[in-house]
């Protein structure tokens, strides 16, 4: 008697295999033949790429491939990586029937008979634009956060440095009047100043004060720039005013200097904080002044041209050479020459200035050389 065998014939596994492939969703799973024509198409493979079988059998595979890729011939060299080892797999973008873009995991293999002939490729592709988007996710938050911890960094190290800058700028600026105060008051303590010259002391130690508020009032406007923590009055005003009132201010320290001033209409008037706009004007002619020792003209002036409020100021001293520019509006920034070096200064004027300058929406710019004197100007939206 003939039992009847369990196993299915090899024509029947083949028929179940080819139903299994047929009908896997995740996976593109196709074949192709030796020269890359597409000859089986399966149910994943329509759904990832959106063509049906009708629509890509018979085509070559180069269609899923960006135009630049196909340019190059990379499908025809994967092709022959394939035949030449076996296998190619990578991971890259693969276009879809509606000209969108997925990153896609690629497996193809190279298919051979028991004659070792090859017949064809077998061809799995996989959606991965999921998973990248997560992982490219990730690596955006880790890469935010180096860059966090990097911009900390600096910052630590900028502050540091400001650190040293700002106690070597306390021990020179702030030593100098304190030891001729603390030298006049002792000379007081001990009678060795006559009454009669306590007038004229008095007006010296006056003097090294004030040296001594400005120098600690440039510090703490540094800091109150640092933390955006400045608050600016409103009002509208005319800039020739300004100019002229810090013209007569500094006066008495233009001995040797002709100040000349022209105020030309209509009014440049500008809406802001006046007081700090007018510590940028004090700046411009005291830096005139300091840096023009032999005298000479300042020429100053305030208009308006474009909608814009233009104030300049000129001097004929030591003037700037171009290398030294763009230390001219940093924190500290004391230019390293050797006329600088023996004129007093914080070195954080110009910073503030320009801080001020931006705070209004104006600018400040510089035209300089060597010998020839120097011209800065503030320009500021008109009202």
């Amino acid at each position: 008697m003939l039992r009847k065998s369990n196993t299915a014939e090899p024509r029947d596994l083949g028929d179940q295999f080819a139903l299994l492939v047929s009908g896997v969703v995740d996976y593109a799973i196709f074949m192709l033949d030796p020269a890359g024509v597409i000859v089986t198409w399966n149910e994943g493979a329509q759904r990832i790429k959106g063509y049906t079988a009708t629509e890509v059998v018979g085509r070559h595979f180069s269609i899923f491939y960006p135009p630049a890729e196909v340019r190059n011939r990379k499908p025809d060299w994967e092709l022959e990586v394939a035949k030449r080892e076996g296998r190619y797999e990578e991971e890259g973008w693969r276009i879809r029937k509606d000209g969108t873009r997925f990153w896609a995991n690629v497996i193809i293999t190279a298919l051979r008979d028991e004659s070792g002939r090859l017949r064809g490729f077998g061809k799995v592709t996989r959606d991965l634009t999921e998973q990248k988007r997560i992982e490219d996710g990730r690596n955006a938050q880790r890469e935010a956060e180096t860059a966090r911890l990097r911009a900390h960094a600096d910052r630590m190290a900028e502050l540091e440095q400001t650190k040293a800058e700002f106690l070597n700028l306390a021990s020179h600026e702030l030593r100098g009047p304190m030891t001729v105060i603390r030298g006049y008051n002792s000379m007081l303590a001990d009678g060795t100043i006559p009454p009669a010259q306590f007038a004229s002391v008095a007006r010296l130690l006056e003097v090294k004060i004030a040296q001594m508020d400005h120098l600690i009032e440039q510090m703490l406007e540094t800091a109150r720039l640092e933390h955006d923590d400045i608050p600016l009055a409103q009002e509208t005003f005319d800039m020739r005013f300004v100019v002229q009132e810090q013209i007569d201010t500094l006066r008495p320290l233009t001995r040797g200097h002709r100040v000349v001033f022209d105020a030309a209409d209509p009014a440049p008037l500008v809406r802001g904080d006046r007081t700090r706009i007018a510590t940028i004007v004090a700046n411009f002619l005291d830096n005139a002044i300091k840096y023009s020792p032999d005298g000479g003209e300042i020429r100053c002036s305030a208009c308006v041209r474009d909608s814009r409020a233009v104030v300049s100021v000129r001097d004929e001293g030591v003037g700037i050479a171009r290398e030294h520019m763009p230390r001219l509006f940093t924190r500290f920034g004391r230019l390293p020459t050797a006329e600088n070096m023996t004129i007093p200064g914080t070195g954080l004027g110009l910073f503030l200035c320009k801080e001020i300058a931006n705070r209004h929406g104006g600018k400040i710019t510089v035209r300089s050389e060597p010998g020839l004197g120097s011209e800065f100007t503030l320009t500021l939206p008109a009202v």
